[in-house]
């Protein structure tokens, strides 16, 4: 393909060193990122730090229906009896229907919604979303580092280690897909360390030999400040008898380390599994961030903290983003026009009016659910509880459920007023 020409650039010297793109992080952001950038004939360069993609997996991984089916609904092969269907069975791990939340005091808030989601093989399904990169024209570097970037005369120049040895790409535009503790977003000036309140920290085990109330289709959340303080824990089904067993702990809520709580979850509800796998991480809890456009620089996925700040849940944002990043790469570079902040601050744009007020509404009740003591989180799920057994939840999201918790338990309903 031929790389896409622009005034303000000099041509190429040498390929493959110059590209029109460089995407760091070979996840669902960067992956989809370099897809649809080479899929418009730009020359991209996809950099994984890891000496394969997808793995560690330091994920529940699990995806809702709607915004998955959204961005990948029409892909075959993920998808063989189309968008109705459900994903095909090598990156399938579990259907979810259901959802079981327990209080610290015991009290189950049991909320049914056929199809809600599913949980996925995550490394299975990453390696497949990089090799729709590749099969798209981008160039993949896996075991390769980006160490540091620099903007000059309208190229980024990123020196990657790669081979034992250190190489300089250069790209007009960079993508930052390198998660919550990239360094794009900092070397571009965009970013940086997030405070230990907008922050959770992760531990996370794959466990087999569950016991048998253990249901295939239900996702199970546990409350409480000696479960896990500011956060929850919960186990998502991979069928054959394993699950992800997991929590996350707010940064400034915690006097021990998150595996150190999860050590004492597992203890207490399934001393009797074997541990396949331990990982550890942290996700961005953050508020709607919108410096997520620079000179000539792109954020995306964790590193543009665009994550669900209540759940954690990131993977459909994170397809979503890689593409409005890689779509707004090709509309500025095919124009003609120059990289600069404000010509792909459309990028920035299209986000904020997707899902602005929806990851605002998302922070508040997360700093709501925070501030609720142990009393009244068995106060709110009791009045849950009652209301999915009466049926009187109707549609089935966060703010409905937090809405419909606070407004029926006795003593809560003014923590409602946040919520506005």
């Amino acid at each position: 393909m031929d790389a896409v020409s622009y005034t303000s650039l000099k041509p190429p010297t040498r390929w493959p060193m110059r590209f029109d793109v460089v995407v760091v992080g070979a996840g669902p952001a960067g992956s989809n990122a370099a897809e649809y950038a080479a899929r418009g004939g730009l020359r991209v360069l996809l950099l994984e730090k890891r000496q394969q993609v997808g793995f560690p997996v330091r994920c529940a991984e699990a995806v809702g229906s709607g915004g998955f089916v959204g961005e990948l609904g029409g892909d075959r092969i993920l998808f063989p009896d189309g968008p109705e269907g459900d994903p095909a069975p090598p990156y399938l791990a579990a259907h979810l229907h259901c959802g079981i939340t327990v209080s610290p005091g015991g009290n189950r808030a049991r909320v049914a919604k056929k199809g809600a989601g599913w949980v996925l093989e995550r490394k299975l399904f990453d390696l497949y979303l990089a090799e729709r990169a590749a099969e798209a024209g981008a160039e993949l570097w896996v075991k390769a580092q980006a160490l540091a970037a620099e903007r000059s005369g309208g190229m980024w120049r990123v020196e990657v280690r790669r081979f034992g040895g250190k190489e300089t790409v250069r790209a007009p535009i960079l993508v930052g897909a390198d998660g919550v503790e990239g360094l794009v977003g900092r070397w571009a000036g965009l970013t940086k360390a997030l405070p230990l309140s907008e922050v959770h920290a992760g531990a996370q085990v794959l466990a087999a030999g569950l016991p048998e109330w253990v249901e295939e289709d239900t996702v199970y959340f546990h409350l409480g400040s000696k479960v896990a303080p500011g956060g929850y824990a919960w186990l998502f089904p991979k069928g054959k008898g394993t699950a992800n067993i997991g929590l996350g702990v707010a940064g400034d809520h915690r006097p021990r380390t998150a595996q150190s709580y999860l050590r004492g979850f597992l203890a207490e509800n399934f001393a009797g599994v074997s541990i396949l796998e331990e990982v550890h991480g942290c996700v961005p809890t953050a508020p709607f961030f919108r410096g997520i456009v620079g000179e000539g620089c792109l954020l995306a996925g964790d590193a543009a903290r665009q994550v669900d700040p209540f759940s954690g849940a990131g993977i459909n944002w994170a397809l979503e983003a890689g593409r409005l990043a890689a779509e707004t790469a090709l509309e500025v570079l095919k124009s003609g026009a120059e990289p600069t902040a404000k010509a792909l601050g459309v990028y920035s744009d299209r986000w904020r009016a997707r899902h602005g007020r929806e990851h605002r509404q998302l922070y508040k009740i997360k700093n709501l659910v925070l501030g609720l003591t142990d009393d009244e989180m068995d106060q709110a799920v009791a009045a849950l509880a009652a209301g999915a057994a009466k049926g009187e939840l109707g549609e089935i999201s966060p703010l409905r459920i937090i809405s419909y918790a606070l407004k029926n338990a006795p003593g809560l309903v003014l923590k409602l007023r946040h919520l506005l």
